[in-house]
């Protein structure tokens, strides 16, 4: 569970984005609706331990939230960060690599996960061969290889066209169901958030 305790956020004292919010984040998908600047990415950040509060504090499961490294919380950014010096199989690996462990049910998993986005094909393309909305549902794959706890999605799917977002987001839907995750989502339409949030939440 995320408890957020009498959190204020942003990049000023004197004038923060989000004042005093108090909130528990439970094993749900929730949808984040607002304004451009109103805040909604940096409450992500902040959760994410990217940004530290301006005051109060983010508690994941009874720890304090302090480094984003701390903690089974992964953000999936409005930009579709890859890494562009690995090819797609491996960018989905990534997090495999740094433990230091890869095996055969790895590398399996991570191609079963390409072909669910619709790469099937560009396991061996760099990141920069793909289009924004390849790059978008790479980025999605890989999140979701990963399976964590956490997940915080800013506009995941902003970059597809409908028919494609439609199956993001039932694919989405479906990983929630059978992992029983937090979401907490980021998104410009109602229409989104409707179909797969649990909760909304207006700033």
């Amino acid at each position: 569970m995320i408890e957020l305790n009498e959190l204020y956020t942003g990049y000023s004292r004197d004038k923060p984005l989000l004042k005093n919010f108090n909130y528990q984040f439970k094993p749900r998908i929730y949808g984040i609706l607002g304004e451009s600047g109103c805040g909604k990415t940096t409450l992500l950040r902040t959760i994410a331990g990217l940004i530290k509060p301006l005051g109060g504090n983010v508690v994941v499961n009874g720890k304090l939230v302090t480094k984003a490294s701390k903690n089974n919380i992964y953000m999936m950014h409005q930009n579709y960060t890859s890494f562009d010096w690995l090819k797609c199989l491996d960018n989905i690996l990534i997090a495999q690599k740094v433990k230091g462990r890869i095996n055969k049910c790895d590398i399996d998993r991570a191609k079963e996960m390409i072909s669910i986005v619709g790469l099937e094909g560009n396991e061996n393309k760099y990141p920069k061969q793909l289009s924004g909305g390849m790059r978008q549902r790479l980025a999605l794959a890989r999140t979701l290889f990963m399976n964590p706890e956490i997940i915080l999605m800013d506009e995941p799917l902003s970059a597809l066209d409908i028919e494609t977002r439609q199956k993001m987001q039932d694919l989405i839907i479906k990983q929630h169901k059978e992992t029983n995750n937090t979401i907490i989502m980021v998104t410009h339409s109602k229409e989104e958030a409707q179909k797969m949030c649990d909760v909304i939440i207006e700033f």
